[in-house]
């Protein structure tokens, strides 16, 4: 039920997986109900996948590049399918039309498939949540390339696949990605303003990725005003630095929905919560649904 919005996902996308042998033992791969051939499995230590992996890096460049976050091929290798694994949704090269082919960089011979999103999870040392790597979709470089809803079940298939039931991420306060991911729930922040980042104007979270929270996010479910305490311009950095420095003074803040664009203002909401209080994570009083599945 929960997947009919995304029917023409489903009808025209399939599912792919790169990961080692030792860690696709430990992944889901019948995420959401849906199967992932083994012919869409790849193995990054193996020669036969080569092209289709090299498709995978360069929507990640074409995503990630212009904002000079480029992920060099030693690092794709090292730090994440060697430690993690890839998942997402591709298209055959043959149902693409010739703009987005060209887009994309596939070979005029290349018959195979051709990735549309990209989500990469790695562990950390804690191993009480994964580290988001990368999730983009071909819509945010060639929109109209795959439907859309890409994005969003990315994240929700991908996020079982790998078995999580919390991750970390990194997002800079501009980027639309910051919505799509409190969509699972509140983003709880471990860092508002990151000189550690190439962009200091990142932020830190950690955010619950069990089924409910898969269920939130396919849903739609969104926050409504009153359960919105303030806001902090994404453009602000001063305001960044201060919420930065409430955070290490211990207050527990969390974004906890897409950004409002009023004319030149991009307004990220926010709760604050007391030490032992709780963010708000069920559909209830203040929550609206963007579309009954």
């Amino acid at each position: 039920m929960l997947l009919r919005p995304y029917q023409r996902v489903l009808d025209t996308c399939e599912p792919y997986l790169i990961a080692r042998p030792p860690v696709r033992s430990g992944l889901d791969e019948q995420p959401l109900g849906l199967d992932i051939p083994d012919a869409n499995v790849f193995d990054p230590q193996r020669v036969a996948g080569s092209t289709f992996i090299q498709l995978v890096k360069h929507v990640d460049q074409l995503a990630y590049g212009p904002v000079g976050l480029s992920m060099p091929a030693w690092v794709f290798y090292d730090c994440a399918v060697m430690p993690g694994a890839v998942f997402g949704f591709a298209r055959r090269a043959h149902q693409l039309e010739s703009w987005s082919r060209r887009a994309l960089a596939v070979p005029d011979d290349y018959r195979g498939l051709v990735p549309v999103s990209i989500f990469i999870c790695i562990p950390t040392v804690a191993r009480t949540a994964a580290l988001v790597y990368t999730l983009c979709s071909v819509n945010q470089i060639a929109p109209g390339t795959a439907p859309e809803g890409l994005w969003r079940l990315t994240l929700a298939a991908g996020t079982q696949a790998f078995r999580l039931t919390e991750m970390l991420a990194t997002c800079q306060w501009r980027s639309p990605q910051l919505g799509l991911y409190a969509g699972l729930g509140p983003l709880r922040l471990e860092t508002a303003w990151t000189p550690a980042h190439d962009n200091p104007a990142t932020c830190t979270f950690r955010v619950t990725t069990d089924a409910l929270a898969r269920e939130r996010l396919l849903r739609g479910d969104l926050l409504g005003p009153e359960g919105i305490h303030r806001y902090i311009d994404a453009d602000d950095t001063r305001a960044m630095r201060a919420l930065q420095d409430d955070i290490e003074a211990g207050a527990r803040v969390a974004v906890v929905g897409p950004a409002e664009i009023r004319g030149s203002d991009t307004r990220v909401p926010l709760q604050v919560s007391a030490a032992s209080g709780e963010f708000a994570t069920e559909p209830g009083v203040g929550f609206t649904r963007r579309f009954q599945g």
